[in-house]
């Protein structure tokens, strides 16, 4: 795809409305839409930051969703989001950990993501893996910063093979291994992320976008590990079918 315009309204959101949930990542796949990052998705929270807030999810969508081009930059909400930042620890800025609905609420409008944490049908505002991470059903064990880092460090060691005992780089992991039995083993591999402060929750890469503490959406945890240098933490149909 040769874009004239770095627009949204270039990229033909409109056919969005039409893929069926299956297809969907493969079909942004196909548009290399990861060639857009940098303009794309800045422009796509902005729309989100225009939408009015109603008492839960799916009257909100629903409300906000009267056109196709809307409806389309919801579902590229929804797509797994390394398919539109295709190195998301060179551009963490809008990668997994950042809720773009979410954002754009609170870019726009003030909204801080804890407001958000009660909120019904939030599962509509989510992307799907992020939601999974942030709602849970239990309580998160509190454990203390050395805890957490013998449980990282067990989940980025090699086994087996010719790195046993080796460690993976946490800045660059997206998830731990051979965690299972430990306080961490049961939760979501993105909360077990998070926690450990490997791959984007890493203070190397962290940016205040994201929701990084699932206890507190909106706190910038306290590294678990002092970085040498400070990091860079910046500030055709009209129907909607899957809704009903």
């Amino acid at each position: 795809m040769r874009l004239r315009k770095q627009e949204l309204a270039a990229l033909d959101l409109e056919a969005l409305a039409y893929i069926s949930e299956t297809d969907l990542n493969n079909w942004c796949q196909q548009q290399n839409y990861h060639n857009y990052t940098s303009w794309m998705m800045p422009q796509l929270v902005s729309v989100f930051g225009s939408w009015k807030l109603y008492d839960n999810g799916k009257t909100t969508l629903q409300e906000n969703c009267k056109n196709d081009f809307v409806k389309g930059c919801w579902r590229l909400s929804r797509v797994q989001r390394s398919i539109l930042v295709k190195n998301q620890t060179r551009e963490p800025e809008y990668a997994s950990f950042t809720p773009l609905v979410l954002l754009g609420f609170k870019r726009m409008q003030g909204f801080q993501y804890e407001q958000f944490k009660k909120f019904e049908g939030l599962e509509w505002l989510l992307e799907p893996n992020l939601y999974d991470a942030l709602v849970l059903p239990e309580s998160i064990p509190s454990l203390q910063k050395n805890r957490l880092l013998e449980i990282r460090q067990q989940g980025l060691e090699y086994r087996t093979g010719p790195k046993a005992g080796q460690s993976r780089k946490p800045e660059s992991t997206w998830q731990l291994y051979n965690i299972r039995g430990t306080e961490l083993g049961d939760l979501p591999k993105y909360t077990q992320t998070m926690l450990t402060q490997c791959w984007l929750a890493h203070p190397q890469h962290r940016r205040n976008t994201m929701i990084l503490d699932p206890n507190n959406w909106d706190n910038m945890p306290e590294p678990l590990v002092e970085m040498p240098i400070a990091s860079s933490v910046s500030s055709k149909t009209t129907s909607l079918p899957w809704l009903d």
